[in-house]
């Protein structure tokens, strides 16, 4: 009886424990199959989770002035796929990597601006391809308040999850300088139906 009870009372206390701190978010099924940029994790609270990205490097798109973060993402996605398919100007193929990232910034005439970038693999970031349209970005340190959620990516999801972590941070030291964009990150090819992982990021210099 001793023991039943000290089961229970250890099953509700991790239940408790969930409830107040959160649950680390899921490493994407795709970073199984494809790399995936490292980080960090920092700090997890209920409905999000704070990370260090440590020097990563991304290959990335024009500034795409749109109207909808889905097809200003499929724009750049075409532009990055060319690119890792060999038109650049080593002519040379590079490896699919995960997450496809969107960053999303206000524009002018009722549009936004969306730079869509893919993660450079390792091997390939010490000489890395160029092309029209695209640019290299390598990160320094940078801190990510990220918040997790399934699904395919719709303008009004995002506007609810961006709109849902401000919720989450308010009162906290990253609330008190909010970035002036947000970025988009998207795990799944559209092909797959389900365990879909997308991601918002907000992302900063530094932890203070």
């Amino acid at each position: 009886m001793a023991s039943t009870y000290t089961f229970r009372f250890s099953v509700l206390l991790s239940l408790l424990l969930v409830s107040l701190l959160g649950v680390k978010a899921e490493v994407p099924q795709a970073c199984s199959n494809y790399e995936c940029p490292t980080y960090d994790v920092i700090e997890v609270k209920k409905d999000y989770e704070i990370r260090r990205y440590n020097s990563t490097v991304w290959i990335s798109s024009d500034p795409i002035e749109d109207t909808s973060v889905v097809e200003a993402t499929k724009t750049g996605v075409k532009r990055l796929f060319s690119y890792i398919h060999g038109n650049n100007s080593q002519k040379k193929e590079i490896k699919m990597t995960s997450p496809v990232a969107t960053e999303v910034s206000n524009g002018s005439g009722g549009k936004s601006s969306y730079v869509v970038s893919f993660y450079v693999p390792k091997v390939n970031q010490g000489n890395i391809p160029t092309a029209d349209g695209l640019s290299v970005q390598r990160w320094k340190t940078k801190y990510a308040v990220v918040k997790q959620f399934g699904g395919f990516v719709r303008e009004s999801v995002v506007a609810d999850q961006v709109n849902a972590l401000k919720a989450s941070i308010a009162g906290t030291k990253w609330s008190t300088k909010l970035p002036k964009s947000f970025t988009v990150a998207q795990y799944n090819a559209p092909f797959e139906l389900f365990h879909r992982v997308n991601e918002i990021w907000f992302l900063y210099d530094s932890e203070n």
